[in-house]
């Protein structure tokens, strides 16, 4: 593992990670004075990165994230429910954890992508981390894709995966935050998602895509057949399903193979007040590792541009 020094005054430096890298900005401290395109460069060679060093809370959050992204998604859609607003009356900042969220561990994942629209960069913030664990796990998945068996490479390659989400009245309602299923059907149309209405009021959507996404730098293996398999067949929960596209199941005993791949390949977010990491959504996974105590306070933007596209145009 090497320590590269980063261009710009003051200096950043840069050190490669298991996945992504991390960036030292201490000699900086003031989030306003980072140098952008520096770190949209260390971006697009790692694929995340993780900046210390300046002491970034909410207001510092915004003010970075929308130097290098010029537009943020509303969390509409997506399987969590509980994530609101984490910053006044803003709508893309969001809450991650904290209080009395749920606490368990996360398997790796691409974000949303068992729907669309999905982001293409995330952003993540510390405001404090748990007082043990709880750290974010993130999985460069060209690394990920190069290490799976052929036989699993095959399988992906021949069959794509369709996700199954089921929805009572009141669970679409806060998915889709609306009371207007006319604002549904026209979402769904809108993105392709395929919508099926119930006769007991329930509804069904169900998107296809590959367990992969092509970008510049490879074949990244990114989806969310993990966490979903894990909600099915760990929790028990029956209302969002994962299946090949011609209706057959994943070989549990190949997923458990995949699974400690990505463990192999996985570097923890040990997380510090301030911390921001920045994550290319087409191209590495992200999880969590469980946690106890309800101090942990991470909030996120979703930005639905490649990052630099802002940054670089500006500076």
């Amino acid at each position: 593992m090497t320590t590269e020094h980063m261009t710009g005054t003051p200096s950043m430096t840069i050190t490669p990670l298991t996945s992504g890298a991390m960036i030292d900005a201490s000699a900086v401290k003031d989030p306003a004075k980072l140098d952008l395109p520096a770190i949209v460069d260390a971006f697009k060679t790692y694929g995340a990165v993780v900046i210390t060093g300046c002491d970034i809370r909410h207001a510092e959050f915004v003010a970075v994230t929308e130097r290098l992204a010029g537009s943020f998604m509303e969390y509409v859609g997506g399987a969590n429910n509980d994530r609101d607003s984490a910053y006044g009356a803003s709508k893309t900042v969001l809450t991650v954890t904290g209080g009395s969220a749920a606490k368990y561990a996360i398997p790796l994942h691409g974000e949303m992508f068992y729907t669309l629209p999905r982001p293409e960069t995330l952003f993540f913030c510390c405001i404090n981390p748990a007082s043990e664990n709880g750290q974010t796990t993130i999985c460069d998945g060209i690394k990920f894709w190069a290490a799976l068996p052929d036989e699993a490479k095959e399988l992906f390659e021949t069959k794509r995966l369709a996700y199954r989400r089921i929805y009572n009245d009141d669970a679409w309602k806060k998915v889709y935050k609306t009371d207007s299923l006319d604002h549904v059907r026209a979402l769904c149309a809108k993105n392709g998602v395929q919508l099926t209405e119930h006769e007991d009021g329930t509804i069904e959507t169900l998107h296809v895509c590959h367990a992969y996404h092509d970008v510049p730098a490879g074949r990244a293996f990114i989806n969310s057949v993990l966490v979903w398999m894990a909600r099915e067949y760990i929790e028990g929960i029956q209302d969002s399903k994962v299946r090949f596209e011609d209706g057959s199941e994943l070989p549990k005993e190949l997923m458990y193979k995949i699974h400690a791949i990505g463990e192999s390949l996985t570097q923890n977010i040990d997380w510090q007040p301030g911390w921001l990491a920045i994550v290319d959504n087409m191209r590495v996974m992200h999880g969590r590792r469980s946690y106890e105590d309800g101090k942990r306070d991470i909030i996120m933007r979703l930005s639905d541009e490649p990052l630099g596209v802002t940054a670089l145009a500006a500076e």
